[in-house]
């Protein structure tokens, strides 16, 4: 488990975290959203023991990350720009993190590049932007640690190499039992593998958790209504359901709605719906109702 106790940290007279407060669940595949400039870099690189906190603290397991060698064995920290020596290869990396890391394996390292038909014998510096991002992914994941912070991994990357890393990292943390936590300012790059997140905004936390159980009660209700009904929809239920979302195309209307399931389906059976029924909803239309109001400007995360 992770805590993250009132954390603050400040560069000069930018806040970069402001009393930023949430636990990480152990064993869990956690997300943290937020536009450039949020303050996620900088709170994993505080998770990592790179930059000590000015007020609060961060706890992996209860104890301190910053200052502590034998705990940073436990995580491995990917950041967006991964260093690497001048002329290095994946095999040189692979040596370098085994001094670090007891439990890397070279061999799955040999293994998955050959997969992912990377040289792991051919210079780092040589290798386009998703194969870096790749070569370095297999890396962390091979360096077997507990713990796994990932900063904007699928960032600028062509649909093809994201589907490939994606998948590469969800088979891995299908056959681990570790703790991944994953920054992105975009929701796609983390609605496939994380139902955890945590938002951030300026330096400041807007919510953290499950968000489909934060939520609370949201529904999404499909139906089809006739005649007067069909032109009158959108007012007629705005005044009996607190309506986040409404949308129609033709006579087909979807309606995003906080409250009680029975009630909500109460009012739009009194209307006489030709059709109604609930459907499953997106983390992207959870995301919406839960951040209503908030002063977020969330088209931002769903580019």
């Amino acid at each position: 488990m992770i805590e993250i106790r009132h954390v603050t940290k400040c560069f000069d007279s930018i806040k970069a975290l402001n009393d930023v407060t949430f636990t990480i669940p152990k064993g869990r595949i956690f997300g943290l959203l937020g536009t450039n400039g949020a303050g996620k870099s900088t709170l994993l690189r505080a998770m990592a023991g790179i930059l000590a906190c000015d007020a609060g603290e961060i706890l992996i397991e209860g104890e301190a990350c910053y200052d502590n060698p034998q705990g940073k064995e436990r995580f491995f920290y990917l950041p967006d720009d991964p260093y690497y020596f001048p002329n290095a290869t994946m095999e040189t990396m692979t040596d370098f993190y085994r001094r670090q890391y007891p439990g890397m394996e070279p061999e799955a390292v040999e293994y998955m590049a050959e997969r992912l038909e990377l040289d792991a014998r051919r210079p780092l510096r040589t290798f386009s932007k998703g194969m870096k991002r790749q070569a370095f992914l297999i890396l962390a994941l091979c360096a077997n640690t507990d713990y796994l912070l990932c900063d904007e991994v699928f960032d600028g990357l062509d649909p093809v190499v994201t589907e490939v890393m994606k998948d590469l990292f969800l088979r891995e943390m299908k056959e681990q039992d570790r703790t991944v936590v994953v920054a992105a300012h975009k929701l796609k790059d983390l609605e496939e593998f994380c139902q955890d997140i945590a938002i951030l905004h300026k330096g400041g936390m807007l919510l953290a958790g499950d968000m489909r159980r934060k939520a609370g009660e949201v529904y999404k209700i499909q139906c089809v209504f006739d005649g007067e009904m069909h032109e009158k929809a959108e007012e007629l239920l705005h005044s009996y359901l607190d309506v986040v979302k409404f949308r129609q195309e033709g006579y087909f209307t979807t309606l995003i709605v906080k409250g009680q399931k029975a009630e909500i389906l109460g009012q739009i059976q009194k209307r006489n719906p030709v059709f109604c029924r609930e459907v499953p909803m997106t983390l992207q239309e959870v995301f919406l109702a839960e951040m209503e109001g908030s002063g977020y400007d969330v088209g931002k995360v769903f580019q």
